[in-house]
């Protein structure tokens, strides 16, 4: 009895085995990405941009993500304020608390 529920088990755990190994890996074997992109710059202007950009601080790295550039004001403070005086003379504000 024992015999026959042992050889059962190999037998199926030797079948389920088999089915595993005959399902293919994704090992990445045939995948050949977009091979029709053609590069316009050389390796070398590609490194010359990428080691201008570290030097100018545009690049994260390390501890500095995420990367903090100061905000480029489109306007004055002083034109901020008088579209403000506008707005209030013109009763667009709402007071709510």
């Amino acid at each position: 009895m024992k015999a026959t529920i042992f050889a059962a088990v190999a037998l199926a755990l030797s079948a389920a085995s088999a089915s595993y190994a005959a399902e293919p890996v994704n090992s990445g074997e045939g995948y050949q990405g977009d091979i029709s992109f053609v590069s316009t710059k050389t390796r070398a202007e590609v490194k010359a941009e990428t080691i201008a950009a570290l030097k100018r601080g545009e690049i994260a790295y390390g501890e500095s993500y995420p990367f903090n550039q100061p905000p480029q004001a489109q306007r004055t403070r002083a034109e901020v304020r008088a579209e403000l005086a506008i707005a209030k003379q013109a009763g667009e504000l709402r007071n709510e608390q």
